[in-house]
């Protein structure tokens, strides 16, 4: 009986950190997939590249490197959490 009891609060547990894990990543990809953060990071990759469309192309919209730094830094935060 035991047994059972520590195998259900396991699950229990891996469950609620999945949920949390599942809204901490959704609430930052909202708040990191705006326009303001992607020319905030433009601003930066100016500092040390000529390129002015490595991070948003001349249609204002976020190119795919941009998106991998994006999903790279979320990674890096739902790692810490």
């Amino acid at each position: 009986m035991k047994e059972l009891d520590k195998i259900d609060e396991k699950k229990d547990f891996m469950y609620s950190m999945k949920l949390r894990t599942a809204i901490i990543g959704f609430i930052l990809f909202l708040l990191l997939s705006s326009p303001i953060s992607y020319k905030v990071i433009q601003t930066i990759f100016n500092n040390f590249y000529d390129n002015q469309y490595i991070i948003i192309n001349e249609k204002n919209n976020p190119t795919f490197f941009s998106k991998l730094i994006m999903a790279f830094i979320i990674a890096i935060i739902l790692f810490i959490f």
